[in-house]
């Protein structure tokens, strides 16, 4: 497993920003427009909506870093062909911010994305590692992949001047959100905080990690319309499953962060990033956030000692 004070600290500020982004940006500061407003509430309202821009602002540099770190750190494993991905994406990126896309630029990004997906995939097989701990990361990859495939399948269809992308791409969609679902008590599987197994039993943890699950709880109840649209700003997830489903994976996904963050293990923070990103993201920043955090997770999970050659020239620096 990887420490995370052996993780460039830029990192920790990245998980930190993205979580804000998340919780107050596509969630809080959502969730208020609902709300009537009233001079103090307006007030706050404006004080949550300008700390969210300032959290994504500075979420979006740091995923930017972020990238071009990890272009530098996969290129002995992959020869350079996954770091140009990497590269190609952050260029795209910045492109996409100043130009209205047309549809070569959009697939060309999509296809990255997919691209670097699969590339992180092929290195979780090459671990010498036990088959649930490779399960966890071909999950978490599998979900991107079914988000990812289903915007470029959109994107193919309207370049195609197709009335409605093919009926698949909704069983696509709910594969992936399903998978999302699932990660979280993959991870539980196979963590079980390996470096000091009693910070996972401390009440504490368990009860912190129900306050975002006891509030999805409470909304759905009280609006269940809400509840999906927000799902959809916050998350992309459009809650076709029954919702106590999405409460105990909420609470599972944050047992494991307190549990991992508490232990020095970077799990936790591969987790947030994997969050933050969401399912399907529209921003570039947050796919950014989700595939640093799948690379993360690649190597934050326990493995056997013995690692062939070419892991052992890894992206990241790892602990026997």
């Amino acid at each position: 497993m990887i420490a995370m004070s052996r993780l460039p600290f830029f990192l920790r500020w990245l998980a930190l920003a993205a979580l804000t982004d998340w919780l107050v940006t596509r969630t809080l500061a959502r969730l208020a427009i609902f709300m009537p407003k009233s001079p103090p509430v307006l007030t706050a309202y404006q004080v949550i909506v300008a700390a969210g821009q300032v959290a994504s602002v500075l979420a979006a540099l740091l995923a930017l870093a972020g990238m071009l770190w990890l272009a530098i750190q996969v290129r002995p494993v992959f020869k350079g062909g996954l770091s140009l991905a990497l590269l190609s994406l952050v260029c795209i990126s910045l492109v996409l911010q100043v130009v209205v896309p047309g549809a070569l630029l959009q697939l060309t990004y999509h296809v990255l994305i997919l691209g670097v997906v699969l590339g992180v995939l092929i290195y979780a097989l090459r671990w010498e590692a036990s088959l649930p701990h490779k399960v966890v990361v071909v999950l978490s990859g599998l979900a991107i992949l079914s988000g990812g495939l289903f915007q470029t399948i959109q994107v193919w269809s309207q370049a195609l001047g197709w009335s409605k992308p093919p009926e698949f791409t909704l069983a696509l969609f709910n594969l992936g959100e399903g998978l999302v679902v699932l990660c979280p008590a993959a991870v539980w599987w196979v963590q079980r905080w390996r470096s000091d197994p009693s910070v996972g039993q401390r009440l504490s943890t368990y009860l912190w990690a129900a306050i975002p699950a006891l509030g999805f709880s409470a909304l759905t109840v009280l609006n269940p319309a809400m509840a999906g649209i927000l799902s959809i700003w916050s998350t992309g997830l459009t809650l076709f499953l029954p919702w106590p489903i999405y409460a105990l994976s909420l609470w599972v996904l944050g047992v494991i962060v307190i549990a991992t963050w508490r232990s020095g293990e970077s799990t936790g923070l591969a987790l947030l990033l994997l969050a933050a990103g969401g399912y399907a993201p529209q921003l570039s920043s947050q796919a950014f956030f989700g595939l640093i955090g799948l690379m993360l997770l690649c190597r934050s999970l326990p493995r056997t000692a013995r690692l062939n050659r070419a892991v052992q020239m890894s992206m990241l620096p790892h602990e026997s």
